[in-house]
């Protein structure tokens, strides 16, 4: 979905790029996201999530997620999932839960 939101967003007249506006139509909808067992695995993805995050966090978006793994454990740490991961560790409070079962 966020794809198709982006590319019907697209516009080079408009003053805001369209992941800007996407952000803006995302903080009117709600101001909390949520994810569960959240998990990126494409380069491609972790780059758009990097900025998209960021201005969402930058309109006051809380994000709240759950993983089984620590950010540092999500990905392959290529340059595009280390800058996701850090903007994650920069922006987010982390909580362990050492539960046996979920």
């Amino acid at each position: 979905e966020v794809y198709q939101r982006l590319h019907r967003l697209t516009d080079r007249t408009h003053p805001l790029s369209a992941a800007e506006r996407l952000a803006d139509e995302i903080t009117a909808e709600s101001w909390v996201l949520c994810f569960d067992e959240f998990q990126v695995t494409d380069i491609a993805d972790a780059a758009l999530l990097t900025t998209l995050f960021t201005l969402l966090f930058e309109r006051g978006v809380v994000v709240v997620a759950t993983s089984n793994k620590t950010p540092d454990t999500l990905y392959d740490m290529s340059a595009g999932f280390a800058a996701f991961v850090g903007l994650l560790k920069r922006r987010c409070v982390i909580h362990r839960l050492d539960r046996r079962q979920d």
